[in-house]
């Protein structure tokens, strides 16, 4: 059935792709402050990426469109899919107006849908709905991801490993950065470029300043 609805999605979703690079220095250090194996919610770099993914959205909300028989529907709340891997293949749980959640009540919505996901308890309703996905392959050793739309969806953001390199600082001499490359895929029949961007872009600057996804 999954991979029947992927030929699907490539077959009939005009996909273009949009890429750009992050620096997250500040996300790392912040996420290594916050995170502790004995407390609840478990924190992981994925919950700040639903959090930036959700706020973009909450911040542009003509962006949070879907493609449908009838033509283009604007979607009311915030949600975002993230891609799960499991014995029975990728699944994509839901999480509910994730734009207006703090950070902890965000990974405690996330590790519960991931629990059941990998289960086989998650209910339909709880894979319906959002028009985007995040799906992260960085803890794979992977550099960047161009990920197919899932069906339903107009978008799927794709997220690769940390890569340490040197760039030229304000006054031409060799930084240490860290950087995560994000590949945003799309659907041309609900977005542009211009939209795409100014999502990404906003994506860009909630994970840049990553104390600000942690309230709601």
């Amino acid at each position: 059935l999954a991979a029947t609805r992927l030929i699907a999605a490539k077959q009939d979703i005009p996909h273009f792709y949009l890429a750009r690079e992050v620096e997250v220095s500040k996300l790392l250090e912040l996420h290594a402050k916050l995170k502790d194996p004995t407390a609840e919610p478990r924190l992981t770099l994925n919950h700040f990426f639903i959090a930036a993914v959700g706020r973009a959205l909450r911040a542009l909300p003509e962006l949070n469109r879907v493609w449908t028989g009838q033509g283009v529907l604007i979607l009311d709340r915030s949600d975002v899919g993230m891609a799960v891997h499991t014995e029975q293949g990728l699944l994509v749980p839901v999480l509910r107006d994730a734009g207006r959640l703090g950070l902890a009540a965000l990974a405690r919505q996330a590790n519960g849908l991931a629990e059941r996901a990998r289960a086989g308890r998650l209910g339909a309703d709880e894979m319906l709905g959002g028009a985007i996905t995040v799906s992260n392959a960085g803890m794979h050793g992977v550099t960047a991801m161009s990920s197919i739309i899932n069906p339903g969806q107009a978008m799927i953001l794709g997220i690769g490993g940390v890569r340490e390199l040197f760039r030229p600082d304000a006054q031409g001499h060799p930084a240490l950065r860290r950087e995560i490359m994000l590949t945003l895929s799309l659907d041309h029949r609900v977005l542009d470029g211009i939209d795409g961007a100014a999502l990404l872009n906003a994506v860009v600057d909630g994970l840049t300043h990553p104390t600000r996804l942690l309230f709601e």
